[in-house]
């Protein structure tokens, strides 16, 4: 594994229990092999290939289980035919964390793109609604998310959301601050307008052997698919249907953008 200590990335080995939860699921880095591995979950009758994007939310599963058991694809070929074959394989196993039927995994791989690790953390609107700032400790350390005046300590290896949540478009700078034993470090700092349209994801991870600790900062913005209408009463016989209402211009319109943060 490469970039990310896995010791950050808890995996399962327990059974999983008869639980329902969507996971969305993103690459920490690209993986390095041509082409990118093809995923699926274990827990499907027929696997349903998916191929995660870096930090970037948009691919969803549904999972059954406390654990996501990862599979992923693998062609062989008869020396003799040429005919290939597919075969699934075990990736990887992810213990998912109760209390949420939305979660995000950030995955990693080793350089051949056979086995790879991840870590999963609630992404549901309950806990994380429109307008707000979540963050994901992957180090060591407390660290703090700063933010209209108030500052949230997050201990190391959990996530948060700071209690600000923006309505109407609103300028705002956010900071990240890391405890160290004896003092605590700027790790970054950022000013953006935030609205309700979007949820921001900061991920913080300790880059690996360095000292004094050194931190890198992701950051991925999350556009949550809105949730299914019930279904109505059938119009009257030669009604029409409500036009639906045009997007308002000006906002951004990409679903799950994501970007580099730097570190200063």
């Amino acid at each position: 594994m490469r970039h990310l200590a896995l010791y950050l990335l808890p995996l399962a080995g327990l059974a999983a229990e008869e639980r329902s939860c969507t996971l969305k699921f993103a690459w920490w880095d690209a993986p390095r092999t041509t082409p990118q591995p093809v995923l699926a979950l274990a827990c499907e009758t027929e696997p349903k290939p998916f191929s995660p994007q870096v930090m970037n939310f948009t691919t969803e599963a549904r999972n059954i289980g406390d654990a996501a058991h990862l599979l992923v694809r693998q062609m062989t070929k008869d020396p003799k035919t040429g005919k290939e074959t597919v075969e699934w394989v075990p990736f990887g196993d992810v213990a998912l964390p109760p209390g949420d039927n939305t979660l995000g995994v950030v995955l990693i791989t080793d350089d051949s793109g056979k086995r790879g690790a991840g870590r999963a953390f609630p992404l549901g609107s309950g806990n994380f609604p429109l307008g707000s700032i979540r963050l994901v400790n992957l180090t060591n350390q407390d660290v703090l998310l700063g933010l209209g005046g108030r500052a949230l300590r997050i201990p190391a290896g959990a996530a948060a959301t700071h209690p600000k949540v923006f309505g109407k478009p609103e300028i705002a700078e956010i900071s990240v601050m890391a405890a160290l034993s004896d003092k605590t470090v700027p790790v970054f700092s950022t000013k953006s307008e935030f609205s309700s349209l979007y949820r921001l994801v900061l991920f913080v991870a300790e880059i690996p052997n360095t000292e004094p600790p050194r931190f890198e900062v992701r950051t991925v913005v999350d556009f949550p698919q809105p949730e299914p209408k019930p279904a109505g009463k059938p119009s009257a016989p030669g009604a029409s249907a409500a036009p639906e209402p045009k997007p308002a211009t000006g906002q951004p319109d990409k679903r799950g953008e994501s970007h580099p943060a730097p570190v200063r």
